[in-house]
Parts: C-alpha cells; structure tokens; sequence
C-alpha cells in the first residue's frame, strides 16, 4: 500500500529526519520526498509504501509526534497600509504595536507617497482571527490603517504554510471535504515539483489552479447559458446540427438523427444542471425524446455527463478507462506521470464521478493493438470492421494510436461529409474567449494537453488525410464548426 504523507515541521535541523525514522521503524518504504521552502518552508510531501499494518503504525506515529497536516493549524496573513510621517521612528510605535500582539511581519514595503508622508505595507501573521480587530483598532490610534485585499495565488507575502492555506482556502471556497483538501494539496505539490526543471515561476502553478476554480465557479447557474456560445446548422447531407459550446469544458455536438438525438461529448460534471437546463431551451422535447451520446475520448471534461442519456458508445479503451476508474487504478490519462497531477485535482474541482458502465454502454469496436498507423480502422469482436449505424448516418469507426490520450476515437460518415474528430482536431483559431482562456490552463500545468505531443500531430495530418475530395465539416472537441475543403 502506497500513501503520500504531508508533514508539517519546524524550521529546524533534524525534523525530517525523525520522520524519516519513524516511517522505517514503522516498516515503511520512503518513495518520494518534496521540499521547496521557497514556497513553503515547512510542508514536507513524503511518499511511503508498506503493508496495512505498516501503514497503520505509521500513521500513529506520526499523528502522535503532531506532524500531519490534518492537525496542523494555520493562521492567516493581513497586508496593512499605514500611512506614518516621513520622519526618524515614525513608524515605530505600530511595531512595538505588532510586537505586543504578537504578530509576525512577513513582509514589509515603504515608500514616501508625497511630502511629509509615507505609505508602508505590512504583512502580518495572525493565528487567531479574533485578534485581527482590536488590533486595528488600537493601529487606528497611531495612524491610518486600512486592510488591502489581495490575491493569494498571485501576490505571496507569505510562505509560512502555503500549501496548506493554498488548499484550505480552496476548499472553503468550493465547500470541499478535508479529503478533496488532501487531494488538492498533495496533487499541487506534484506539478510544482514536475515544473521545477523548466525554470517556471514555482507560484505560478497556484495561480492557474486559482483560475481553474475561478472558472468552474464563474460559470454556475444562469451564467452558464450566458457564456455558451451555440450555432445551429446543417451538415453538407441536410441533416440538422447544434454545436455548444461551453466556457469551460468540450464541445458537445447534437445531430437530429430519425426519431432521437445523437449527442458528441458531453461535458463537466460541475455543469450537469446547467447543460439540462441548456438542452431543454434548445429542445423542447428534450425530455421525452431517445438521446444517444458517443465519447470520443475518456477525459473529464467530455465524460462528466454520461447519466443524462439513454444510450452511450464508446470503444473498448474509453470502457476500459472508466473500468479502471471504478476499480480505484489511475485511469489512462494518468499513465502519464505528468498528466496525473493535474487529473487527480480537476477531477475534484469539476465534481467528477467515474461514469457506471452499466446496460446503457455500448462497445463500438476496438483497434488493432499491433497497428502501427496513427489512426487504424476499428473492429467488432467478431472481427469485423465497426460502424456506428444512427440513420441517417453511417460512421466508420476508427481509432488514434494514442496521442492526445488513448482511446481517442475519429468517426467518419462518407455520405454526409462529416468527420467526428475530438481532441485530434481542436479549432484553436475560433473559440470564445472564455473557452481561449479556460483552455489555456491545462497545457501549463500538464506541460502539454498531449500524451505524445509530436504523435498528435502526426494523428491531425492522418485525419484530414483520410477524407475524400469535397467540403467536410469537422466536429473538433473544442472550438467553432470547421469547414474543410480536402484537395
């Protein structure tokens, strides 16, 4: 059994290693052991493998040296503006002030505004909040004092317990369990530590954590529909098409096939209610007609609304992936060490469930695991090549060799010019801008969106490559309608 410990330790020589013993007495195996005090001076990330009982006296003993983050206590920090006299120990008497509270300064910036005057920026730890106002009461004595909001993510004037306030103050923001926390905190200090070869600025990674949620919760409830940009339209075969496209999140694709609804990807979880609410203004019978979902790839934010249809498809990998899921295995997204992080806390921020495959999931096909081809037609279990038959349409089924994620799957009508491309063809050139900032965030803190970036790109050429002569209209996993004209 493997755990990744979070230790919070003094600033002093010989705290880690009384960890480090009391994980091997305990019979632990240390794997993996973070520490960056430029970000945080006294979170420790301690990743041990053992048997149940090993993990269990482990954990005793390091909740009986009061070391684990779940018992550790951290305040906050307040940045003061003073605004004090230019002249010799003006600013003395609101530091003997901050010295009685006892407060710790973490960070300090003065500077003359005007004549006679300077403004001074003060940080200011506080364990207990209830101190903070009559404190400023007693500072609003001496001079003017006023608290100035700021952005923690962006503006650290303080390190004491980053990560821990990092994940607290996101939970308390997004009502997570002390679980989902954990899960945050730990995951965070991955990425950080999967940057710190690149020279990146290694607070950076919370600022686009921060703008994650951000943009999961600015998009709630009516805002939802508000940022949505939808284009209703027809394929080159007659056949009508609504393409939505959310602020955050992929494209979902509705075809009016015969009689039901042939719906393509359907989004994050966090957006369950307001995709509802979105398809039912779009169709008024949406209720009470068949709606049939095709996943072209297992990712998240394609798969997180699976329950709202009758019938879903999905080759054998994508059954795999939520198979994997459910068994509590990393999924095959994060097979890449790289992408895990990332996956492990999009998953809590987005409200991700792993779908149940139950009678409603269907097997399209399955590749050739011994192809070598970028995109290779797929088969059924008889051995048969597979279709997607939702009259009037006819899709030949095939697969991607695994560039963007494995399991990625590209779908092709001959009849009605359409292209089901997913993730292998993204129109990055007309997205919304909510879309273009949105997507933005992943490729940073995954390093790329690709599993094998120079793979995907083969992948694209291959899958315009495939179509005959004549207009197409591509339906990428992201961004408006494509119109392709191939030569």
């Amino acid at each position: 059994m493997r755990k990744t410990y979070v230790v919070i330790l003094p600033d002093r020589a010989g705290e880690l290693l009384s960890v480090m013993r009391a994980l091997e007495e305990s019979g632990m195996d240390v794997k993996r052991v973070s520490h960056n005090a430029v970000v945080d001076p006294h979170t420790y990330f301690v990743d041990a493998e053992g048997t149940g009982a090993a993990l269990a006296d482990a954990d005793a003993s390091l909740d009986e040296m009061g070391v684990l983050d779940s018992s550790a206590e951290v305040g906050e920090v307040a940045l003061l503006e003073l605004t004090v006299g230019d002249s010799v120990g003006a600013l003395v008497p609101a530091l003997e002030l901050i010295y009685g509270y006892g407060f710790n300064i973490t960070f300090c910036d003065a500077r003359v505004t005007s004549p006679g005057d300077q403004k001074v920026l003060v940080g200011v730890y506080v364990e207990q909040a209830e101190d903070l106002d009559p404190f400023l009461a007693e500072a609003r004595r001496i001079c003017p004092t006023r608290v100035v909001p700021y952005d923690k993510s962006r503006h650290v004037i303080d390190n004491s317990y980053f990560y821990l306030s990092f994940a607290r103050g996101m939970g308390g923001r997004l009502g997570l369990s002390a679980e989902q926390e954990h899960t945050v905190l730990v995951n965070s200090n991955r990425i950080v530590q999967s940057l710190e070869g690149t020279g990146a600025n290694p607070f950076k990674p919370f600022e686009y954590l921060d703008d994650f949620a951000s943009g999961i919760e600015e998009y709630r409830g009516d805002a939802f529909a508000r940022a949505t940009r939808v284009t209703r339209l027809e394929t080159p075969g007659g056949v009508r098409c609504t393409c939505v496209e959310p602020p955050a999140g992929s494209n979902t694709w509705i075809l009016e096939a015969e009689g039901r609804l042939l719906c393509i990807d359907s989004g994050y979880r966090a957006f369950r209610r307001e995709y509802q609410g979105l398809y039912r203004s779009l169709f008024p019978d949406w209720d009470g007609c068949r709606k049939e979902l095709l996943l072209t790839h297992a990712d998240i934010d394609h798969a997180g609304c699976t329950d709202l249809f009758d019938a879903v498809y999905a080759v054998r990998d994508v059954l795999d992936n939520f198979g994997m899921e459910a068994a509590g295995e990393p999924n095959l997204r994060a097979g890449n060490p790289l992408h895990r992080a990332y996956e492990e806390i999009a998953k809590v921020l987005t409200s991700y469930e792993p779908p149940v495959v139950d009678g409603r999931f269907s097997c399209i096909g399955h590749k050739d695991r011994f192809s070598d081809d970028p995109i290779a037609r797929c088969y059924t279990a008889a051995g048969e090549e597979a279709w997607l038959e939702v009259p009037p349409f006819r899709f030949e089924v095939w697969q991607g060799a695994g560039g963007h994620v494995p399991g990625e799957t590209v779908l092709v009508d001959r009849a009605q010019r359409v292209c089901v491309s997913g993730d292998i063809f993204v129109n990055v050139h007309d997205e919304t801008k909510q879309q273009r900032r949105f997507d933005s965030l992943a490729p940073y803190l995954m390093v790329s969106v690709d599993m094998n970036p120079e793979l995907s790109r083969r992948e694209r050429k291959a899958l315009f490559g495939m179509l005959d002569a004549g207009e197409w209209l591509v339906l990428g996993g992201h961004g408006a309608p494509y119109r392709h004209v191939a030569g």
